[in-house]
């Protein structure tokens, strides 16, 4: 719980004034929230919910919801150099969550845009504005184009907030490659998420877990 409570606040969610409720705030952030994409890690897909109920008591409680094995999609909004994650008590009493990750994917396709450019370990990255790249997760027709353009079924990393890996699963040279670049980036990198390998079927588009990069992504080779 202590990891989950510096998460969150390393984002800013604890520099947020929530002893006064503001019934209008949602309103007021409607058009500018983004989906957030977060880790669960160390806590499973079963008991992070009551882990998150621990920290944050009733309404106060950000809006959450799982999406791959340790990965996690929150809501925020980004203001005065802060990040501010929306609440249980922000969102309107008729609104479901469903409505709000669809307003949040509109948003983030509106505002972010997003390309493919060649990575220094020999592989693919995403590129987005505003290092928004892990959001593009909720944009199924990114994953569309790149399956498209390469040809393939794609192997991806995301070892963090702005970094969004890709590899041809064909291409095992630099498969290889970006186990070590995501080993590297667990040893001294910032806003880490995942050591997973994803998989995109080329087909169906459906999102798998492959493998762990484990410490000494040699070994595996």
């Amino acid at each position: 719980m202590l990891f989950l409570k510096k998460l969150f606040t390393k984002d800013g969610i604890d520099g947020r004034e929530v002893s006064h409720h503001n019934p209008r705030y949602f309103d007021q952030a409607r058009n500018n929230v983004i989906p957030w994409i977060k880790v669960t890690y160390p806590f499973t897909r079963e008991n992070c919910q009551d882990t998150v109920e621990q920290l944050f008591e009733g309404e106060n409680m950000p809006v959450f919801q799982f999406w791959q094995d340790d990965l996690c999609i929150f809501y925020a909004i980004q203001r005065e150099g802060r990040t501010e994650f929306l609440l249980q008590r922000d969102l309107p009493k008729t609104m479901f969550p469903n409505d709000l990750h669809e307003i949040a994917v509109r948003n983030l396709d509106r505002d972010i845009s997003y390309e493919l450019g060649r990575a220094h370990f020999g592989g693919y990255a995403l590129i987005a504005s505003q290092g928004h790249e892990s959001s593009a997760l909720c944009l199924p027709y990114v994953w569309e184009w790149i399956c498209s353009d390469l040809k393939d079924n794609l192997l991806v990393g995301i070892p963090s907030r702005n970094q969004v890996l890709i590899v041809p699963e064909r291409d095992a040279n630099n498969l290889a490659n970006m186990k070590i670049h995501i080993h590297e980036c667990f040893k001294k990198g910032s806003q880490l998420l995942t050591r997973n390998i994803f998989r995109v079927d080329k087909r169906t588009f459906e999102w798998t877990v492959t493998e762990q990069v484990g410490k000494d992504p040699l070994r595996a080779l």
